[in-house]
């Protein structure tokens, strides 16, 4: 490979270089492209911070509705297991086990 491009089977360039622009006719090169930005026209600014603040706040929020909904389902899933295994227990001592003793109820009469 030389400086001019790629070069092809016989050897002539496929690729030939693209000639530097110039920026009159004297031959001067222009100046590069790089431009310098004022960093107080690119911050967020008080926009910025009022936007973010108020996401921040909003998930602060939603955040902590979901854990108390989280809180709720776990103490229902609980209660219900709790109420299940009761049941089943009382089904296991058979239907006359909630009964105490052999007396009779005094208002039946």
């Amino acid at each position: 490979m030389t400086g001019a491009g790629v070069l092809g089977a016989g050897g002539e360039p496929l690729l030939a270089a693209a000639p530097t622009p110039t920026g009159t006719s004297t031959g001067t090169p222009l100046p590069t492209q790089q431009q310098t930005v004022d960093a107080d026209l690119v911050t967020p600014g008080l926009w910025g911070f009022v936007s973010l603040f108020a996401m921040a706040v909003a998930v602060y929020f939603i955040g902590r509705g979901m854990a108390r909904r989280v809180q709720r389902v776990n103490q229902r899933a609980r209660l219900e297991a709790e109420e299940r295994a009761e049941a089943a227990r009382a089904a296991e001592r058979g239907p006359d086990s909630g009964r105490r003793g052999s007396r009779e109820d005094p208002r039946e009469g």
